[in-house]
């Protein structure tokens, strides 16, 4: 913040003097300070910011010695009187949101409003649950709250409130909750979460590092050990990559794309683990149907986000390549013999050509490194499998690394010349 306050300091102080050497015309000097200016005046002051720390501060102490005087004296309540007390953050939550919304107010309100309507919902159900003595599992109360929180999610569109929802979503992996849960928690989210995640969208980076993690408890709590992880992971790995390669590809970094590399690097060692061992991807000869559903609606749900997104965009090599590692993962429920392993093998390495070709045709380091990963982790997979001595295979390993930086210097060279 102080970087951009000197900034459009040091703008308003050049113009006078680029008006003055006659590069800048009297009247454009005038409109581009009023708008710099007009900028400057809207940042808040280090004084501000300094106050409202000090207020919340405040105001968080202030709360705390409320709490600690209502826990000593709480069994004197009656018990109407500590249901009043229990409802009242709901109440002052709602009040606010009803302020924010009558009066158009800022993001800040609308963020302030989601957190404290969304808190006073959980609290309310706590102490109640305490003071009429309702047992029950610390998932069972998160399934509630989480439920609770998702109309102040939506009406408000806040971005604090989303991240404490998935945070808090991860409650419902632990124990033995069952498994629907989970996916109907992240269900309710998707929608914001898609919405949030269009090329323009409001706090679109945030909410792509929000979709990785809502992506990974929903694989934890819907499929968990006994339901196949290892295959809908497969599917999520496919969507992301995908995902990845096209925001790189429009000019955004690594850190705006952060699904790409965790991505692909869990696929690689998933395709890694088939090729080694068929009990990675195995299924039981009858697996039940309380089973089965979650693979197939997981996987379902992802082939459909596949052609919601992509169905307008060219069919690349890479995108058809993905598509192809998620249809991999029904080969297991169509035959029991172990062809897996012999899959994995031909899929990580057409998987390594395929990304090294593109990568040198379109002059990509990204993708041309990572068709080398892929190539390197077979050569290696079977490498180790071989029944060589430690020095051989150390060496290889050495020859492999060398082999690597070579053909990126090399690549790079090109690239240059390009």
């Amino acid at each position: 913040m102080a970087e951009k306050r000197e900034f459009l300091t040091w703008i308003l102080d050049e113009l006078p003097k680029l008006r003055a050497s006659g590069l800048l015309p009297e009247e454009t000097e005038k409109l581009l300070a009023d708008h710099y200016r007009g900028r400057l005046d809207a940042l808040p002051a280090p004084r501000k910011l300094f106050a409202a720390l000090l207020a919340c501060i405040g105001i968080v102490m202030t709360a705390a010695g409320v709490i600690l005087f209502l826990n000593y004296n709480w069994d004197m309540f009656p018990k109407a009187l500590r249901i009043g007390i229990s409802a009242f953050p709901l109440l002052f939550g709602a009040v606010l949101g009803y302020v924010t919304i009558a009066r158009a107010k800022s993001q800040l309100w609308r963020e302030a409003s989601a957190v404290f309507t969304a808190t006073g919902a959980a609290v309310l159900i706590a102490m109640l649950s305490q003071i009429y003595h309702i047992n029950g599992e610390l998932h069972d109360y998160m399934f509630l709250v989480l439920l609770l929180a998702v109309p102040p999610l939506y009406l408000f569109d806040s971005c604090v409130l989303s991240a404490l929802y998935v945070f808090f979503s991860f409650f419902l992996v632990t124990g033995d909750a069952e498994p629907w849960r989970s996916g109907v928690t992240a269900l309710c989210f998707l929608p914001l979460l898609l919405a949030h995640l269009r090329e323009n969208a409001k706090c679109a980076v945030f909410y792509r590092y929000l979709a990785g993690f809502t992506a990974l408890f929903a694989l934890m709590g819907c499929c968990g050990a006994r339901y196949y992880t290892v295959l809908p992971g497969m599917a999520l790995c496919g969507l992301f990559i995908v995902s990845g390669t096209d925001l790189v590809g429009r000019g955004a970094g690594l850190l705006k794309a952060p699904w790409l590399l965790p991505a692909f690097a869990l696929q690689t060692i998933l395709l890694a683990g088939g090729s080694s061992d068929d009990g990675v991807f195995e299924v039981p000869s009858r697996p039940g149907m309380h089973e089965l559903w979650v693979y197939w609606v997981f996987t379902a749900a992802v082939l459909l986000l596949f052609f919601l997104v992509f169905m307008r965009r060219r069919l690349s090599e890479e995108r058809a390549l993905n598509v192809l590692f998620v249809l991999l993962t029904l080969i297991p429920f169509a035959t029991d013999m172990p062809v897996m392993r012999i899959v994995c093998n031909v899929a990580l390495g057409l998987g390594g050509i395929i990304c090294l070709r593109g990568g040198f045709v379109r002059r990509s380091i990204l993708l041309f490194n990572g068709g080398a990963v892929m190539v390197a982790t077979l050569t290696a997979c079977r490498f180790f499998d071989a029944k060589i001595g430690v020095l051989y295979r150390s060496a290889g390993l050495i020859l492999l690394g060398i082999g690597f930086i070579i053909a990126n210097v090399v690549f790079m060279k090109k690239s240059g010349r390009a």
